[in-house]
């Protein structure tokens, strides 16, 4: 008996205790892998936000806890959850499967992270999605057989609130929404999309239940709840005082149509209706804006949408805003869509030689990527390799990423094989700029003659609301032109010189 007793007592000292909770050391980075990321006090929703981080913003753990991870910020340690992060690795930090829901119809699943990689299927809303890797703003997911990447902003995450997508309940510091706008529509959903259930009044007061991608979720005098665009409404907190008004309101402005048959759709997207068209030079009167779109006022009084990139804005001041804006401070940190001509069945114009002038535009359009990219830029090319892209899903890229700027290759070709030189094309006027200083490096690096800075009527620069040029760096049509342009030396000189015109252009 004293021999078992004293088994049990080794057994005893010698087995480790158990933990008491699920805290454990860690060390390395994270990547924040949203454009926003709350962090927290502590590991959970419930606690209130510490401060806020942004995508591809890099901190240390210090340790984990429940699917959190602790970091160390400017202001201070605080938890952010490990589905939303990226470890230096760049791997998911979720190895268990997050689950998400597709939350729109025609959602395209990619082989890769970008919209110019082929199409594996389309999902509809409502589809679930099993999640197994972040890269950036896309996630890798698997849908029955299926596996690819898509946009994080087309899918709903599960596990989490605000950082999943999901509404989150409002602080009590903004529990009051002031209604600002005549007459504005409640919502069964936080979007457009969702079915009117109500009507409320300018002046009118409601509690704010939940918030969610910049709408509140109130309280109706009939005890319901629905949805109302937030920068439709004014904040207050329990003391009374007014937070800042939301600058998504209209503010007096208005914007004239550019282009005759613009589609004004009912809603805030491309797949919607189109419930009028509308010629160029008429002008509406803006009610509110959602992302890149205008809610403008149609005659009958009714609401509609145009896109931001087809329309010209005026302020209630008077002036004309740009479509575009024009960053500074060097090449570092810009993002710029390189698009190589043609592609695919479309092989654009053919040498005196036989020469495909898709081939060549993608060689210089990668010669340019590179030496981009080595001076710290983010690059998106239109097409991957020989394929065929239209003209509109080239234009598409370059508001999608908003782009800093957009550069078209391309070789020209006229009847007259003795024509020679290069030629630099914009459309609109904040073009201009960004159009000469290009223009100025070629002219002073490349052999050929100069021919010039014009204005042209080219679709992926007629449509563009970014900074956009377009290149024919010399003509295939001219034999001798043809021989130095298909040379290695000549596509590496024209990639240099178009790298230094947009440096000096980014640093102007």
């Amino acid at each position: 008996m004293k021999r078992i007793t004293a088994i049990i007592l080794v057994l005893l000292l010698t087995i480790p205790f158990l933990p008491t909770a699920d805290v454990q050391a860690d060390e390395g980075t994270v990547s924040i892998g949203t454009a926003t990321l709350n962090v927290r006090t502590g590991p959970g929703l419930s606690y209130p936000v510490l401060t806020q981080v942004h995508r591809n913003q890099q901190f240390s753990i210090v340790e984990t806890k429940g699917g959190w991870y602790k970091i160390t910020t400017g202001s201070g340690d605080g938890w952010v959850a490990d589905w939303l992060v990226i470890r230096e690795t760049g791997e998911s930090l979720d190895e268990s499967g997050q689950q998400g829901t597709v939350n729109t119809d025609g959602l395209r699943l990619r082989k890769g992270p970008s919209t110019s990689d082929s199409v594996v299927t389309v999902l509809n809303k409502g589809d679930k999605v099993a999640v197994s890797q972040v890269n950036g703003s896309w996630i890798a997911v698997q849908s029955g057989n299926a596996e690819g990447w898509v946009h994080e902003d087309f899918v709903t995450l599960s596990g989490g609130a605000e950082e999943s997508g999901e509404s989150v309940p409002q602080s009590s510091e903004h529990s009051f929404a002031t209604i600002s706008a005549n007459s504005l529509n409640v919502r069964s959903e936080p979007s457009l999309n969702g079915d009117i259930v109500g009507k409320v009044n300018e002046g009118e007061q409601y509690a704010i239940l939940n918030e969610k991608n910049n709408w509140f979720e109130i309280r109706l005098s009939d005890d319901s709840s629905g949805w109302i665009a937030s920068w439709f409404a004014e904040t207050t907190g329990k003391s009374g005082k007014k937070e800042s008004a939301s600058p998504e309101q209209g503010n007096g402005e208005e914007v004239t149509i550019l282009h005759d048959g613009t589609n004004i759709r009912s809603s805030a997207d491309v797949q919607s209706p189109v419930v009028e068209r509308a010629d160029g030079g008429e002008s509406f009167a803006v009610t509110g804006k959602y992302g890149d779109w205008y809610e403008i006022r149609l005659e009958d009084g009714s609401a509609a949408y145009v896109a931001g990139w087809i329309v010209s804005l005026r302020t209630g001041s008077g002036g004309e805003t740009s479509p575009s804006r024009k960053p500074s401070g060097g090449i570092s940190g810009k993002l710029i869509v390189i698009d190589p001509g043609h592609g695919g069945r479309d092989s654009g114009t053919i040498g005196t030689r036989g020469t495909l002038e898709k081939l060549i535009t993608m060689k210089t359009g990668k010669l340019l990527a590179d030496k981009l990219e080595q001076a710290g830029a983010e690059v998106v090319i239109t097409r991957k390799g020989d394929e065929y892209v239209s003209l509109p899903s080239r234009v598409s890229l370059s508001h999608y990423y908003d782009a800093d700027a957009f550069i078209s290759i391309h070789f020209d070709s006229i009847n007259d094989g003795s024509i020679a030189g290069h030629t630099t094309y914009y459309n609109k006027g904040f073009q201009e700029e960004l159009a000469y200083d290009v223009h100025e490096s070629l002219a002073s690096r490349l052999p050929s003659r100069d021919r010039g800075v014009r204005i042209g009527d080219y679709h992926v620069i007629r449509e563009n609301k970014q900074a956009a040029v377009l290149l024919e760096l010399g003509f295939l049509s001219n034999p001798a032109e043809e021989a130095n342009m298909t040379s290695g030396s000549f596509q590496d000189l024209a990639a240099t010189a178009i790298y230094h015109g947009l440096n000096d252009y980014f640093s102007d």
